[in-house]
């Protein structure tokens, strides 16, 4: 007996185990669909200790407000940056969207030079990376990068 006539044969016989069994597999397929979506590559480097940069610009640094973005198939962030005289003076949260996953905190804080919007994500639950967007300003350049990292043992405080 096959795979598939045993299954007709639980249906037929089972129907509220066939119901169960469907159920189950179900919801492993969607948790190993999502964990692929949130995840793509990075679960083959899930055991390193290494922050991973995955994205990583430049740009004039000139007066007024720049909205600073990192945008992947699972994750969306962006804060807003207002320079002034090459000087970081205000920094705020914008928007962020996580597929497969859940935001636990975000935080904003920034010096005259270097601004961080960092997010902690969880997938069903477990802390499972915190990504840092981050800008600095070096000489007339503004720097950017997107930052990703296993989470610390203390989390964020939402």
């Amino acid at each position: 007996m096959n795979a598939p006539d045993a299954l007709q044969n639980i249906r037929s016989k089972h129907p509220a185990l066939y119901l169960v069994i469907y159920l189950f597999a179900g919801w492993a397929l969607l948790v190993v669909v999502a964990h692929a979506i949130a995840f793509g590559a990075e679960l083959l480097v899930a055991s390193s200790d290494q922050p991973a940069v995955k994205w990583e610009a430049t740009d004039e640094c000139t007066d007024g407000t720049r909205t600073i973005y990192y945008n992947s198939p699972s994750l969306y962030q962006e804060f807003r940056v207002k320079i002034e005289d090459a000087k970081i003076v205000d920094a705020e949260p914008g928007v962020y969207l996580a597929i497969g996953a859940t935001v636990n905190a975000e935080q904003v804080e920034y010096t005259d030079s270097h601004a961080t919007y960092r997010i902690d994500l969880s997938i069903l639950g477990r802390p499972s990376r915190t990504c840092l967007l981050e800008c600095d300003i070096r000489g007339t350049t503004l720097h950017m990068s997107e930052i990703q990292m296993r989470p610390d043992k203390k989390p964020l405080k939402s």
